[in-house]
């Protein structure tokens, strides 16, 4: 999993990482983690559909490293590694304790 940040604000966690370089003929290609000038996650997005119904899901979405270009319309971010699982552990522990709970012993 990865964190995002954009500009210097906590963007969102995406769950896949492309790393991209822009090609000869101006597309998107995947590359070594080396020689990327970017990257493209998935991240949380929430729109409202023709019902007028809010749908969560997550959106692909493309940012350009720090010192990097690619296109030059993409907004810089950085990446950095974590734990799914010692994220959640650590949010189930908030909500515990915010609900009253906590280790009985």
């Amino acid at each position: 999993m990865y964190k995002v940040t954009v500009e210097g604000a906590f963007a969102g966690y995406s769950d896949t990482a492309t790393y991209i370089k822009v090609a000869g003929n101006g597309a998107y290609v995947p590359c070594d983690p080396a020689e990327a000038a970017g990257v493209c996650v998935k991240l949380p997005y929430e729109h409202t559909d023709e019902d007028g119904n809010t749908v969560k899901t997550v959106e692909d979405i493309v940012f350009h490293f720090p010192g990097r270009e690619l296109l030059g319309m993409e907004q810089e971010a950085t990446l950095e590694e974590t734990s799914g699982p010692l994220l959640l552990g650590e949010a189930e522990e908030v909500v515990n304790i915010l609900l009253g709970g906590g280790d009985e012993e």
